[in-house]
């Protein structure tokens, strides 16, 4: 399998051809390009959260303990009248619950290469962060759908990473981790009927399926690609050439 440091290049790379892309057809603006790029990245990590020593799940299960822990106080600040000392044992707590408790019963119920690396996974993980995006952050239905889209695209990326590095080129051979990445659903029909049930609850929480369908169509998406692709020719970085002096302006001179 790929190393944590080649997963996060590939994902960057990949991420940043696509946001570039969507920005340079006008499927996004460049206020909204780096956020994007950020959910492509996330989304290139995420599969390996079911990784014992996974770097992402434990930053991801810290960043979760900080958001859950500071809603709270936030929560009880706002209806009852709590000391200082109170507050803070119930941002601690609930910090070290999440991170500790829950991170560790999360590694005891997940298997590395398990659930979460399969498409299934890939296709939930798209569904979640376009359903957070639309209905949580109030974002407009295209744009939740880019949000979801870059996440998913991520995903299968490192799915995809993981599953050429189980293919020996040198030796000719096929590693034993062969087929353990990129794959449907997982062999465990617990894992996959769980997550497929997860999938169908965010379904009725997506914005408008026919946006998505307009996003991917032909005329928005794959003829702008075919057309942006290549500038015509002669025209190679045209606006960087400086530009001919007319020969009257020469005679004016």
């Amino acid at each position: 399998m790929a190393t944590f440091k080649t997963h996060l290049g590939v994902a960057m790379l990949a991420s940043g051809m696509a946001t570039t892309t969507f920005t340079n057809i006008g499927l996004a603006t460049v206020d909204q390009a780096p956020l994007l790029f950020a959910l492509g990245v996330a989304g290139g990590l995420l599969p390996d959260i079911d990784a014992d020593n996974s770097i992402p799940v434990r930053l991801a299960f810290s960043l979760l303990g900080l958001i859950v822990a500071f809603g709270a106080v936030l929560y009880v600040m706002a209806r009852y009248h709590f000391s200082i000392s109170e507050l803070t044992l119930l941002v601690t707590g609930t910090f070290l619950a999440i991170r500790y408790v829950l991170f560790e019963l999360f590694l005891r119920l997940t298997e590395h290469r398990g659930i979460f690396h399969s498409l299934l996974a890939a296709v939930f993980f798209l569904c979640l962060g376009t359903s957070l995006s639309y209905n949580l952050a109030g974002t407009p239905a295209r744009l939740a759908w880019l949000h979801g889209l870059f996440v998913g695209m991520g995903y299968v990326v490192h799915l995809t990473l993981d599953e050429l590095f189980s293919v020996d080129l040198l030796g000719g051979r096929l590693k034993r981790s062969f087929g353990t990445a990129l794959k449907v659903f997982s062999g465990d029909l617990k894992a996959t009927l769980t997550l497929g049930f997860l999938t169908l609850g965010l379904a009725v929480t997506l914005p408008d399926p026919h946006v998505l369908q307009r996003l991917l169509s032909r005329h928005t998406l794959i003829r702008p690609v075919q057309t942006h692709l290549w500038p015509p020719p002669g025209q190679w970085f045209a606006p960087w050439r400086p530009k001919a002096r007319s020969h009257r302006a020469w005679r004016l001179n």
